[in-house]
């Protein structure tokens, strides 16, 4: 079943100005249960100072809209590392190459499959952080899902959209 809930593709951009009651219930139900958890802090000491950086700045986009919470930080301490290890694999395909030798031999360099691995992983944790434009406007949307088109226009604008 394709249409059963949970189940299917992500949701795509709908028009904003359609009014949808339940979505706009589940919304003031999540911000209400969201409340009670504590905004992140300061980033894990067994990351790096990129990845602190990193982990940091989306804190503090994230931290004044109510979005992320306590219970987020493992999800987006991976996030960060994840990043770092793909800014490491490029480093090395930069210097060595996409392909290297071996033996005589053309193979192709391991640090591609570490890229691969660390983009479709990133891709997924920002996805569930709402670091990507659909899941963000998704976010935004039910967040603001209360407030006028005045506020939800200045979010969005401030979340890149």
């Amino acid at each position: 079943m394709a249409n059963a809930p949970g189940q299917g593709r992500k949701p795509k951009l709908n028009n904003p100005d359609v009014k949808n009651k339940d979505r706009a219930e589940r919304a003031k139900r999540a911000i209400e249960n969201n409340g009670d958890f504590q905004a992140i802090k300061s980033p894990p000491s067994r990351l790096t100072s990129e990845e602190k950086t990193l982990y940091k700045h989306i804190v503090q986009e994230f931290n004044s809209k109510g979005i992320l919470k306590d219970l987020d930080s493992s999800i987006l301490e991976e996030f960060v590392v994840q990043v770092s290890v793909s800014r490491q694999a490029r480093k090395v395909i930069n210097e060595h190459g996409v392909v290297i030798f071996e033996d005589d031999k053309m193979k192709k360099n391991p640090a591609v499959d570490v890229l691969n691995n660390a983009v479709k992983n990133i891709k997924s944790l920002g996805s569930s952080l709402g670091l990507d434009p659909i899941s963000r406007s998704s976010i935004l949307a039910d967040v603001t899902s209360e407030n006028d088109d005045d506020e939800t226009d200045d979010i969005v604008a401030k979340m890149g959209g």
